[in-house]
């Protein structure tokens, strides 16, 4: 049982950590959307993955290097999916703010990566199945009353956009695409994660075994995310924004969300792998949940609220602690 709760903290911190990820955006000056995906892809998905690589110890690189090609091109794969993904996130987040991108996004990214792997046949069927049904109609319940109750929200964009998004219906759109596409970070894990067992099991730690999926996974990410970035910002003409006056500002905080992303992997690469740990795609659900959870309470710190009734902010709290409450179902044992 202790093990078990050492988990899902660590799960939730992951959660965290991801959700803070989207706070600077609000403190950016003079930057379009696309510099700051550009940014804060550099830092999250390049530098810092990199740097990780370079301290990796001796016995991962070993073990690492004989990994067929194979797991590798497949993994970057999942990640270019996981980048289109986040570059639709970002035009939800930066249209209708944290707490909406966190939670109607990855409410649909809960349950495509709990539900994929078991229809692919990829991890074992749920231990309690009415369990996890339960949990994932939470999950599902609650992400559709965000998305109702969000249309009633401001609407007012964090930043100037690519798309002019006028309406809500298209908003809808673009995030159910980004919670499917999403969900290709915690596809890699899920898939991958046999290759991370015998990583372990020959004598690689936890941490440093995860930068097998970590790596490839967050290339391919960037490698969607910054050609189209910078594509946006060479047909928009604001290509000079990204050495602007304001640039030492604005680079430092794309790099404290690289500093989020890698706080997140490192987090979440440990509790899905180290003893006592749940299900891949119940972690991503759990991880996913807590996410939500933690976003919605920042986007209601940061003001994204302001002016709304008590009853929408009643009910957009609600939905958060039953998305929540569906992850805890998704990892009963």
């Amino acid at each position: 049982m202790r093990t078990h709760a050492g988990t899902l903290l660590l799960l939730a911190a992951s959660g965290f950590f991801q959700a803070a990820f989207a706070l600077p955006v609000r403190y950016l000056r003079q930057w379009r959307w696309e510099q700051m995906w550009v940014g804060q892809s550099i830092a999250a998905n390049v530098l810092l993955p990199l740097a990780w690589a370079t301290v990796a110890p001796a016995a991962f690189w070993n073990r690492a290097g004989g990994l067929p090609l194979s797991h590798w091109l497949t993994v970057y794969a999942w990640g270019v999916l996981w980048g289109l993904g986040g570059v639709a996130w970002g035009l939800t987040l930066t249209r209708l703010g944290i707490a909406f991108a966190n939670s109607f996004v990855f409410g649909v990214t809960t349950a495509a990566g709990a539900l994929l792997p078991i229809a692919a046949g990829a991890v074992e069927k749920p231990a309690h199945p009415r369990l996890f049904a339960a949990g994932l109609l939470f999950c599902l319940l609650a992400t559709v009353l965000i998305g109702w109750l969000r249309r009633r929200g401001p609407q007012d964009a964090m930043l100037p956009m690519p798309l002019p998004f006028r309406s809500y219906t298209g908003v809808i759109a673009v995030a159910l695409f980004a919670g499917f596409a999403s969900a290709g970070y915690g596809l890699a894990y899920t898939f991958a994660f046999p290759v991370l067992r015998r990583l372990i099991v020959g004598g690689v730690s936890e941490m440093s075994a995860t930068l097998a999926i970590v790596l490839p996974a967050y290339l391919g990410c960037a490698s969607v995310a910054i050609p189209l970035g910078v594509l946006v910002a060479a047909r928009s003409g604001s290509l000079p924004l990204f050495f602007h006056a304001h640039a030492l500002r604005n680079w430092s905080l794309a790099l404290a969300m690289g500093i989020c992303a890698a706080a997140t992997a490192l987090l979440y690469g440990f509790a899905g792998s180290a003893a006592g740990h749940l299900s891949p795609n119940v972690s991503f659900g759990v991880f996913i949940s807590f996410l939500v959870l933690s976003g919605t309470l920042l986007g209601l710190a940061a003001g994204e609220m302001r002016g709304c009734s008590r009853r929408f902010i009643v009910g957009l709290l609600l939905s958060a602690a039953g998305l929540v409450a569906g992850a805890l179902l998704l990892s009963a044992r």
